[in-house]
């Protein structure tokens, strides 16, 4: 099912296409005055809880981790593909890990555990699906407050990790250690570390990639929102945008978009996105 959003312009109805879905039930169901069926649509994230390892799959360091995702996605017909202007990290490319999934695993922690090895987000996109470094060096998109108004807006900030620790060892068994800081914090007294031991890790570079990624999870996760705004079409995951919500103190500060959830009730006449956002 391909679902679109849009508007009534001067030009008439125009709409662009924001997701494609597979229809996994429906219902039917009457009261006065109305009769409806209701669809329940799962996107590739749905199909990956659905999908469950048939039989030991192990990929014994012979492929990068951007390859594994490819070859565990497509085992529910999505597709892995590199969009031009997109970033990914190094590791994504150069990491080959001795990888095992269960018989039995669902997709969705398969996924969720190979990308914990990069900083990666996996973002799907209708029959495909593509990976993004979230860098925090990524320009602003979009600007809400100030002509896309905020009809509500919720923020939380939180001290999270400060430290992350990579342990992995090299070809002859030595012990490589590398850390990731956020100094701002450490220089408050705060020392909250998270470790992480992986074999795979065999060189300086893959352990600081590591101990980069883990720090990056976590900073997106430090500051939180909530926006409630007119739809914006437009609006996609993991975009970096800029808030201005003086009600709150927040002037031109910059966000990633975590969720988007889309409300559309003609009986409600309510036609609203509610957008979760972390740290740039």
């Amino acid at each position: 099912m391909v679902l679109k959003l849009g508007y009534k312009t001067s030009n008439g109805d125009e709409a662009v296409e924001v997701g494609r879905y597979w229809i996994d039930s429906w219902e039917y169901s009457s009261s006065p005055n109305s009769s409806l069926i209701t669809l329940h649509c799962l996107d590739g994230s749905g199909l990956a809880d659905k999908w469950s390892a048939r039989f030991q799959m192990r990929w014994p360091a012979n492929k990068r981790v951007w390859e594994i995702i490819q070859e565990i996605i497509c085992r529910w017909g999505i597709n892995l593909t590199m969009p031009a202007g997109v970033p990914y990290s190094s590791a994504s490319q150069n990491l080959y890990p001795d990888f095992t999934i269960q018989p039995g695993t669902r997709g969705d922690a398969a996924l969720r555990r190979i990308l914990s090895f990069i900083p990666d987000a996996l973002i799907f996109d209708g029959n495909e699906a593509y990976v993004k470094d979230p860098r925090d060096d990524e320009a602003s998109s979009y600007s809400y407050g100030t002509d896309h108004i905020i009809l509500q807006g919720e923020y939380s900030e939180a001290v999270s990790l400060t430290r992350a620790r990579a342990i992995g060892r090299d070809a002859e068994d030595a012990r490589i250690v590398e850390d990731s800081f956020d100094w701002p914090d450490l220089e408050l007294g705060i020392d909250n570390l998270e470790q992480s031991y992986d074999p795979n890790l065999q060189s300086a570079t893959r352990a600081q990639e590591r101990a980069d990624a883990i720090l990056r999870k976590a900073s997106l996760r430090a500051e939180r929102g909530n926006l409630v705004v007119p739809v914006n079409c437009g609006q996609e995951l993991y975009d970096v945008i800029t808030i201005t919500d003086t009600r709150c103190g927040i002037s031109a500060k910059k966000y990633r978009v975590l969720d988007i959830k889309t409300t559309l009730s003609r009986q409600r006449q309510l036609y609203q996105q509610r957008l979760t956002v972390g740290a740039p």
